[in-house]
């Protein structure tokens, strides 16, 4: 095993163990709070999302059917992204945000199954005229699969 491929799987565990960690702190805490952590910019919340990105489909969510579409959509994609991560070992960049990606699916197809939703907690915002202007409620691995997903749409429109 490559010296990099090791490097990415330590650091697979080690933010898959930060999101969840993070989500169980949450999830002790009182139920659905808001502490204000920057006044008018940062706040931590504790959110349950039913749905897929943004909550979408959070209605629909509810019933088992909808919810197994989710998990085995997710497990599709993530086994996508694995074959992709090994395809991509000989170029750094791209293994290396495909991981985070994999971190993002890991982590959120947890918490599906064993919660039934996905634990949202940090709360982006920015006041403007008197009126909060919210991002919605994401989570660790949130962050992950969009961060890779921007950088991974950056680096396509690189020469090869």
């Amino acid at each position: 095993m490559h010296t990099q491929t090791k490097l990415q799987i330590i650091l697979f565990v080690l933010l898959l163990a930060a999101d969840q960690i993070s989500k169980w702190w949450i999830e002790q805490q009182h139920p659905f709070f808001s502490t204000t952590v920057i006044d008018g910019f940062f706040n931590l919340v504790r959110a349950h999302n039913y749905g897929v990105a943004f909550s979408m489909f959070a209605d629909l969510d509810h019933a088992w059917r909808t919810r197994g579409l989710l998990i085995v959509t997710s497990l599709i994609a993530v086994a996508v992204a694995v074959w992709w991560w090994k395809e991509q070992q000989k170029r750094s960049v791209e293994s290396w945000l495909l991981m985070l990606i994999l971190v993002g699916a890991a982590g959120n197809i947890y918490d599906r199954l064993t919660l039934g939703y996905v634990v949202d907690f940090i709360d982006w915002y920015i006041v403007w005229g008197g009126k909060a202007y919210h991002w919605p409620a994401f989570n660790i691995a949130d962050a992950c699969i969009s961060v890779a997903v921007v950088l991974l749409l950056l680096t396509s429109f690189k020469k090869p």
